[in-house]
């Protein structure tokens, strides 16, 4: 899911770093998750700037129109909203139904299918056997020639 992710575009939350210090596609697995059983779910971080000032406002009583509350909120419904046309295009079936986590993507299962990793592949394969051909076929002075 992380390369479908950044092929299209997505910066992603490293998965050794902490993710409140991230900006990106957070894809992660919860073993344990108790209304669910557990399984792998995405979310939004978006910059730690806007979240910082949408927890403040929370704290200090803000409302759902406070603008800082506002912008982080349509902003992580925006790219749930692209997250999950992405991974539904790569093949993820994903369920965004959790009323603790309302921006959080639960993916439920992929169907296998042909995608940009095959094509990938066949390139990969193509460009080194042209290498290896051509370095094979070089003489000795064709290799005394090259600077």
């Amino acid at each position: 899911m992380r390369e479908e992710l950044a092929a299209a575009g997505l910066p992603l939350v490293p998965q050794d770093g902490h993710p409140s210090l991230s900006t990106g596609a957070h894809v992660y697995v919860d073993p344990l998750d108790d209304e669910s059983g557990g399984g792998v779910f995405v979310e939004w971080k978006v910059h730690y700037v806007l979240s910082s000032a949408a927890l403040d406002a929370l704290s200090e009583g803000g409302q759902a129109n406070d603008p800082s509350i506002r912008f982080a909120g349509r902003a992580k419904g925006a790219m749930q909203t692209a997250m999950a046309e992405i991974l539904s295009a790569a093949g993820y079936t994903v369920a965004k139904d959790n009323d603790e986590a309302p921006y959080q993507l639960m993916v439920k299962d992929q169907t296998p299918n042909p995608s940009w990793r095959a094509w990938l592949h066949t390139q990969t394969t193509r460009r080194e056997e042209t290498l290896s051909k051509t370095f094979h076929t070089q003489t000795p002075t064709d290799e005394a020639d090259t600077p």
